[in-house]
């Protein structure tokens, strides 16, 4: 499975519900024409390739982004368009300079007041965290395309009826860490039931068939191994609920299930969740915190998928109208499952975060951002362990 996968199958099946949804509020929207963003960020990076503190190398990242984005309403329709450029440039690892070139595209369709959705296409090429490439020494891109079309009927007072159907690839440059390119087929209904604003409870079932494949013809311990066609089913409940206009939770709850043709060793299944609650303490300051428990695809030759509990706790502070600051933290345990070689996976990776970010907007059209960074990584596999600070600093303008 591919990071794609490894990031929709298990979470993709729960949004979508939410995603389709949102078709019956299809039309709303910016109503600006065109939007021109420019950006430029410059990233000091004191362990780049996420190695163990012994052999960590710094690193200057410089990144330019240029974005176009075109709105063209045509009556109850809407044409989106979304076109970056992003030139990234590296002083020391020089030979992970990319451009990536990313697109999104969506028609905003209506064909009766109760009949709305969404066609769309999005591109994005980005780089692969350094901690998750089988060879940290090399470049390793991701290219994910994904082509969709969702509809949403109202049929009435609360109830609303969804369907959704995904094509997609992932492909990775070279082997990823448990990871392989996927292609699929992604099929989806649902329905809605949302008896006031911010309340409701949707259900989802999934469907996907795909092809999973390796990067990499080396088996070593640390490369991703092809297990061929897979088929995906995930039934999902999520639920929203405001008791107070400065209070929201949101609860999901899944079960999935994935199996391989031509590989069974690798089918894995289980239920996946998640408790999201948002608070505005003042009309200044918000809480934001999560618990998520995740079951992905996990290739190696000891394992066959993990399991992965993620906590987030994130306070902001608006200072003032045009300065914020804000802080998270996160942790989270990533656990090896399955014996595809009849020895159990021992694996367990601990990884935690805390970061500060502050956005300063000057001038109309001007945002300035300064963020800092701190990474480490506990693992139960020899040469695993990182520890990382990043301080980063970037101007976006906005025409």
């Amino acid at each position: 499975m591919s990071c794609l996968s490894g990031r929709s199958h298990a979470v993709v099946a729960l949004l979508t519900c939410g995603a389709a949804v949102g078709c019956a509020h299809a039309q709303e929207g910016n109503t600006e024409k065109l939007k021109l963003r420019a950006a430029v960020t410059q990233a000091q990076d004191n362990n780049f390739q996420r190695a163990i503190d012994t052999k960590a190398v710094a690193d200057q990242i410089n990144t330019q982004t240029l974005d176009v984005i075109v709105a063209l309403p045509y009556g109850q329709q809407r044409l989106e368009l979304e076109a970056n450029l992003a030139a990234n440039k590296h002083q020391t690892f020089t030979q992970f300079d990319y451009t990536g070139h990313n697109y999104n595209a969506a028609w905003r369709w209506s064909l009766t007041p109760s009949l709305v959705g969404v066609l769309s296409s999005k591109r994005t090429e980005t780089l692969n965290s350094v901690a998750d490439s089988v060879d940290p020494t090399l470049r390793n891109t991701n290219v994910t395309k994904i082509d969709n079309l969702n509809a949403g009927y109202l049929l009435g007072g609360p109830w609303q009826l969804f369907a959704d159907y995904s094509k997609g690839t992932s492909t990775n440059e070279r082997a990823l860490l448990g990871i392989n390119d996927i292609n699929f087929q992604s099929h989806t209904v649902g329905v809605s039931y949302a008896p006031s604003a911010g309340n409701s409870l949707n259900y989802a079932l999934r469907s996907d068939t795909g092809n999973s494949n390796s990067t990499s013809n080396n088996t070593s311990a640390n490369t991703s191994i092809s297990s061929g066609e897979y088929r995906y089913t995930g039934h999902a409940f999520v639920a929203t609920y405001a008791p107070t206009v400065n209070t929201s939770l949101k609860g999901r709850l899944a079960y999935i299930e994935q199996r391989f043709a031509i590989a069974p060793k690798f089918d894995f299944s289980g239920i996946t969740g998640g408790l999201e609650g948002t608070w505005r303490v003042t009309p200044k300051t918000s809480i934001n915190t999560s618990w998520l428990r995740d079951i992905t695809s996990f290739q190696t030759v000891d394992s066959t998928h993990a399991s992965t509990d993620v906590f987030s706790f994130a306070p902001k502070w608006q200072v003032r109208p045009t300065l914020s600051v804000g802080w998270t933290y996160k942790q989270s345990v990533r656990d090896g499952l399955g014996s595809p070689n009849g020895t159990a996976s021992t694996r367990r990776d601990h990884m935690q975060e805390t970061m500060w970010d502050i956005n300063w907007q000057p001038r109309k059209y001007v945002i300035l951002r300064a963020v800092y960074a701190n990474a480490n990584r506990t693992s139960s596999v020899v040469d695993q362990d990182y520890t990382a600070q990043v301080v980063t600093l970037g101007a976006q303008f906005i025409y």
